[in-house]
């Protein structure tokens, strides 16, 4: 395996003029490829996250968090009265559904998880009356598979939110200490926020 030294050499011998970005591309594309090829720890096969483009591909499969689906409608701004509490409603029913995904995952069956598929048809396949609500439900359904993905694996969460927090915790740390000043306090810390996290 190369040393990011090394990496770089040979970037800049056969692509001399690449910019940052592309250079930066590159080593997220080498890193992705890495982890795929790595044997010393298992390779993650499922990554639990919100649809963002940069996450396709990083592994074999795909679970949505469901919290950052339930944001998309909470993003809704209906002016009407009738459009207010058809959202509303909707609301009630999406986290109610969810409630139900996170009691399926402690004792699965067949049985259920047939009812929660037509559940989540019915759910986000019935038309509203509300039409931004019911484009948005259509958005929804078309990511089915990897919202519903918890029904073959009750075991993964139905959320990334602990990733989250982990993340934003480590930014609010840069803008008050800028960065770390070594090689070994960027170690440092990241062991550390492993530790806390983990």
């Amino acid at each position: 395996m190369l040393s990011e030294a090394e990496f770089n050499a040979l970037l800049d011998t056969y692509l001399p003029k690449l910019g940052s970005r592309a250079t930066d591309w590159h080593h997220r594309s080498s890193s992705d490829c890495n982890n795929h090829q790595q044997t010393d720890w298992p390779v993650v096969q499922t990554l639990v996250c919100d649809d963002a483009p940069q996450f396709k591909f990083l592994t074999d499969s795909i679970a949505l968090c469901w919290v950052h689906e339930g944001r998309h409608y909470k993003k809704l701004t209906p002016y009407v009265a009738c459009h207010q509490k058809t959202l509303d409603k909707f609301l009630d029913d999406f986290w109610d559904y969810y409630r139900d995904l996170l009691a399926y995952k402690d004792s699965p069956s067949q049985q259920r998880t047939d009812k929660l598929r037509s559940e989540f048809w019915k759910l986000f396949d019935t038309p509203s009356g509300y039409q931004q609500l019911d484009e948005r439900k259509r958005l929804t359904l078309l990511k089915s598979s990897e919202l519903l993905y918890v029904l073959e694996h009750p075991e993964l969460p139905l959320h990334n939110n602990p990733a989250e927090l982990a993340a934003r915790t480590m930014v609010q740390r840069r803008h008050i200490s800028y960065a770390t000043q070594t090689l070994e306090g960027t170690q440092t810390r990241d062991t550390f926020m492993s530790l806390v996290y983990s």
